[in-house]
């Protein structure tokens, strides 16, 4: 059986959608015209703000990867920390008098030795996780009513070995500090680790082992000049092999990086490991 079509005639009534048919744009008013930019102006600027969060956090998860000892990236660079960001340690050895007016010790400013490098790459601590690449650094000088200061610098992602210490071998006080907070936060757990505890520095293509011997809590803010003077002799040349590695603590709270938290090892022997392993006290002053 054969079936007809034949085209349906519409109204003119029922072509609503006909482009023809279409009623005129009105035009936007100055009100309506304000809200329209400002609205695109928001979302570009959203856009803008979005993207640059994200690269600050893509660099920063860079950086932390880059500072890991196990990857063959090259050690991000030493940053100074600002001044409403985690200070340095203590300030530099080699020190003279003490200014009470401003709490911080005064004396002549070290020498950069410039004949020995810094040969330290890479420093583990199994106990805490800790596994980061090393880099040399320095420090700043800052006027402090109306007095040279030297603080020493932090390495913002990886471990700082504090510049003319010694290196693993020479028979002297070999000083790495890093950050307990911020983006890297490298020592974050220092303040856990515990006599007996083992690390290991890499240093001109060899490991060189240490078992943990003291650990300290010290005041650095608000102390006295004789109080200081003692806190800079931790990290001052000594005639022995020794590892002292330094951080700020607590890394929150009212009293924010008010103290450094010190730890000490020695060259490993198996008779010195078995004696530290049985402390478990903090030492604080």
């Amino acid at each position: 059986m054969k079936r007809f079509w034949a085209p349906i005639a519409l109204p003119r009534s029922a072509r609503l959608f006909s482009w023809r048919n279409r009623p005129p744009t009105l035009p936007l008013s100055g009100r309506a015209r304000l809200f329209w930019t400002f609205g695109n102006l928001f979302m570009l600027v959203g856009m803008v703000l979005l993207l640059y969060v994200g690269g600050i956090y893509a660099q920063a998860d860079y950086a932390r990867y880059a500072a890991r000892g196990d990857t063959d990236l090259p050690a991000p660079v030493a940053v100074v920390p600002q001044a409403d960001q985690e200070p340095a340690p203590f300030v530099a050895p080699l020190l003279g008098t003490a200014d009470s007016s401003s709490g911080q010790i005064v004396g002549a400013v070290p020498t950069d030795a410039a004949d020995h490098t810094s040969m330290i790459t890479r420093v583990a601590i199994p106990s805490i996780n800790v596994d980061s690449k090393v880099v040399e650094v320095g420090w700043e000088l800052q006027k402090q009513s109306g007095q040279t200061v030297a603080l020493w610098q932090v390495a913002e992602y990886a471990v700082g070995q504090h510049r003319g210490s010694a290196n693993p071998g020479e028979g002297g006080n070999i000083v790495l500090a890093g950050h307990v907070g911020g983006y890297g936060k490298v020592f974050k757990d220092l303040f856990y680790v515990k006599p007996g505890d083992q690390i290991t520095l890499y240093s001109n293509g060899q490991q060189y082992l240490y078992t943990v011997a003291t650990r300290l809590l010290v005041a650095e803010e608000g102390v006295s000049a004789e109080q200081h003077a003692a806190n800079a002799q931790l990290i001052a040349p000594t005639s022995h092999e020794l590892v002292t590695l330094v951080t700020c603590w607590p890394p929150k709270g009212p009293d924010k990086f008010t103290q450094r938290v010190i730890v000490q090892a020695l060259p490993y022997s198996p008779a010195s490991s078995a004696a530290d392993s049985a402390q478990s006290s903090w030492s604080i002053r």
